[in-house]
């Protein structure tokens, strides 16, 4: 018998993120059945056996913290019992379960710069404005807000994935705007890893297909004009495309497909920046 998951009307972040991970990393909720009830309460069906229902963020029991003071929520209380019962073991989802814990106990707001309308980019803040456009639509906000979750899960696990690959394999150099990075690697998160990290430069060399993208930092003053008029004379046969910002020189896009790439090592496209 499938399995029926209940929280509350209007689902929050929180109660969202439970719900993600039960359908996400434990097959018995693949595709359970949500049901939503008032705030607190219990689905009492007499047709339905008892251990088929398990109540999230609501009605008391295992996955419901609002009877305790511990700094916990229920995506934190599921995540813990999934790990146990399923032996996982996932960095990323880990993240995942640390930020909503911080957002369900109001911690974002000694966030730098709370005020700031950047956060509005949030999903907790979406949702606010998802309710105001489309209330009483719960079951479409859980809908979304999985898919959400989804994205988020796939973003942080590049990003653990690019971290990790910049530690190991990243080669450091020196460039007339400050420190450069270089790496071979299909990740494209490396790219923004590595900017926000402080590089004033990033050469990304894609593992799969030779395609290079080099990124430059705005605030660095960094300006790839001459390394693009080098890169055209020395690898003539590749596809090179400057930005009009001059700061972005790509060698292979997504939004472009048929480039071709480059026959460039690592090592020479270094030498090409570093003299440029």
């Amino acid at each position: 018998m499938a399995k029926i998951v209940v929280t509350h009307f209007s689902p929050d972040f929180d109660a969202v993120g439970a719900i993600w991970i039960l359908r996400r990393f434990h097959p018995d909720f693949a595709n359970a059945k949500i049901v939503f009830v008032p705030t607190g309460e219990r689905l009492e069906n007499q047709n339905i056996a008892q251990e088929e229902i398990v109540h999230v963020d609501t009605g008391g029991g295992p996955f419901d913290h609002h009877e305790t003071n511990k700094y916990t929520c229920a995506t934190k209380l599921v995540w813990e019992w999934a790990k146990k019962e399923r032996k996982l073991r996932n960095p990323a989802v880990e993240r995942i379960v640390n930020l909503v814990t911080e957002i369900d106990h109001a911690r974002d707001l000694n966030w730098p710069e709370a005020i700031d309308d950047r956060y509005e980019l949030g999903f907790p803040h979406i949702l606010d404005g998802w309710k105001l456009a489309f209330p009483s639509q719960d079951q479409k906000l859980m809908e979304w807000g999985l898919i959400y979750f989804d994205g988020l899960y796939h973003t942080l696990k590049a990003k653990i994935a690019a971290q990790k690959t910049i530690e190991k394999r990243g080669e450091e150099f020196q460039t007339r705007w400050g420190k450069g990075l270089a790496v071979e690697s299909g990740n494209d998160k490396i790219l923004e890893v590595a900017e926000k990290l402080g590089f004033a430069v990033v050469v990304k060399k894609d593992s799969r297909d030779g395609a290079v993208r080099i990124y430059g930092r705005a605030d660095k003053g960094v300006n790839l004009r001459r390394a693009y008029q080098k890169f055209l004379k020395i690898d003539p046969n590749a596809t090179w495309y400057l930005h009009p910002s001059k700061r972005l020189l790509l060698n292979g896009s997504r939004k472009k497909p048929g480039m071709r790439p480059s026959t460039l090592d690592l090592e020479e496209i270094i030498k090409i920046i570093k003299n440029s």
